[in-house]
């Protein structure tokens, strides 16, 4: 295999390697859920060089169950693994989620960047693809705030704003605000860090956007318009931006 590349190979069976751990203890953990023997060998080998530690699940089960303890700050999740269900990974989410894909047909419904987006990746990666690249998008997201308040099991209050992860929008004072993708992944993001600031950097990364760094502040203009709280999100001066959490 060339080294420079990961391309999709055989199924060397699922439960090869099944639990694994790989790397220190003390370094940040990475979920591996890829059933390629191979490729998951060569990731293995690339992300454990830079310090990252991996827990591989090589089948759909155990990539679910890994998912859902959210154990790991970051997933790399390949999708075309047989059998796994792109609706019970979105459900089982717990941590940002770089999907593999292609570049043959995608699982049903995952065709275009919307979609994929909307199945909660935050990045994806086409094969054949460079290894680095991967270690360098883990890292990228690795500053990430992690989403734990968009989670499905119930609504996060902050100062009397609910953010409602199982419908995926805001309610203030007992009013449904809509919002865009952008805008909740970025609401939900400054709310996951309890009022520690975000770079834009990160908070366009947690839209999964490849915009200019400066379409951050048109999503923040449109929650401040939308929420009409005002100072709940306040711009820190050479930092980025911030969620105000107390009155």
């Amino acid at each position: 295999m060339d080294p420079a590349a990961i391309q999709a190979g055989p199924d060397a069976g699922a439960e090869h390697g099944a639990g694994a751990e790989h790397g220190a203890g003390a370094w940040p953990s990475v979920l591996l859920a890829e059933h390629d023997v191979a490729v998951a060998a060569m990731l293995v080998r690339y992300l454990t060089k830079d310090e990252l530690r991996v827990r591989q699940a090589p089948s759909p089960e155990l990539a679910l169950a890994a998912l859902a303890d959210g154990a790991d700050p970051v997933v790399v999740l390949d999708l075309t693994m047989p059998g796994l269900d792109p609706r019970r990974v979105r459900q089982a989410l717990a941590s940002p989620v770089i999907f593999l894909v292609g570049p043959g047909p995608r699982p049903r419904g995952l065709n275009g960047a919307g979609a994929l987006r909307a199945a909660g990746a935050r990045r994806w990666l086409t094969r054949p693809f460079a290894p680095r690249q991967l270690v360098a998008t883990v890292h990228e997201l690795l500053d990430v705030p992690g989403p734990s308040a968009t989670r499905a099991n119930g609504p996060t209050d902050v100062r009397g704003l609910v953010l409602d992860g199982g419908r995926r929008m805001a309610v203030v004072e007992g009013r449904d605000v809509p919002l865009t993708g952008a805008e909740f992944a970025i609401l939900a993001a400054l709310v996951g860090v309890h009022g520690r600031p975000c770079t834009r950097r990160q908070l366009l990364t947690a839209t999964g956007s490849r915009a200019a760094e400066r379409s951050v502040d048109v999503h923040v203009a449109g929650l401040r318009a939308k929420l009409g709280m005002p100072g709940l999100i306040r711009t820190v001066r050479g930092a980025g931006f911030a969620i105000t959490t107390a009155d």
